[in-house]
């Protein structure tokens, strides 16, 4: 049986959740803090650190932010706070990223037990291209949100709410998504092979809610752990 609350995972996860992911799910499953790389360079920008700083300028120009700005945003927080367990969830997004990973948790003396791969089925992913680019937000307001697939509008086109026109996002038009989905794949795979060289890798189909599929991790997570 796996010991919840002393194991160190990092989680890769195809781009298919809106709100609550399945990470969130599991880092309370198995009572361990979980680390979001987007929460890290926030509390930068608020703070306005040098990294910060240096972080705004390069988003503002529209250029992603470099690997050697990441890993020492990741390498600040965990050396100040100094874990001995923890879910990283965004981060490592690239094999350059888990090299500097893999090196900053040898010196602290933290490696990582398991790295979790949240596989989506092409069936699954279709569902969930489908899913997102219907769905429509109210101009007025963005906390207003209308699903097809559980919502039905009184007014064509207007929101149920407040009768705002409804409109569809960029990110949630069918293109978008899918290249989301082709640009994570593209990027995971060497991921993928380097951690599976080191035996850390566990794979979990990422299909049901997010407490469903934290579940299936615990278990293939445990079972992992027993054999090593």
């Amino acid at each position: 049986m796996m010991a919840t609350g002393s194991m160190r995972i990092a989680i890769l996860q195809p781009p298919a959740w809106l709100w609550e992911t399945p990470s969130d799910s599991l880092a309370r499953a198995v009572a361990v803090p979980r680390i979001n790389f987007g929460d890290l360079m926030r509390a930068h920008l608020r703070q306005g650190t040098d990294l910060g700083i240096r972080s705004a300028e390069i988003m503002n120009s529209g250029r992603p932010l470099p690997n050697e700005i990441i890993n020492k945003i990741v390498r600040d927080y965990l050396c100040q706070a100094s874990l001995t367990a923890f879910l990283l969830d965004r981060h490592p997004l690239n094999v350059a990223q888990a090299l500097a990973l893999d090196e900053l948790l040898h010196e602290l003396d933290t490696p990582l037990d398991s790295v979790l791969r949240l596989h989506l089925p092409e069936q699954e992913v279709e569902g969930r291209v489908r899913h997102q680019s219907a769905r429509r937000l109210c101009r007025n307001d963005s906390a207003h949100v209308y699903e097809p697939a559980v919502d039905t509008l009184d007014v064509d086109g207007a929101c149920n709410v407040c009768g705002g026109e409804l409109y569809q996002r960029e990110d949630d038009k069918e293109k978008s998504i899918r290249s989301r989905f082709s640009s994570y794949e593209a990027m995971v795979e060497p991921m993928i092979r380097h951690y599976a060289r080191q035996g850390l890798l566990v794979t979990v189909d990422a299909v049901g809610t997010p407490d469903e599929i934290a579940s299936r991790a615990l278990t293939a997570l445990g079972q992992h752990q027993a054999s090593m």
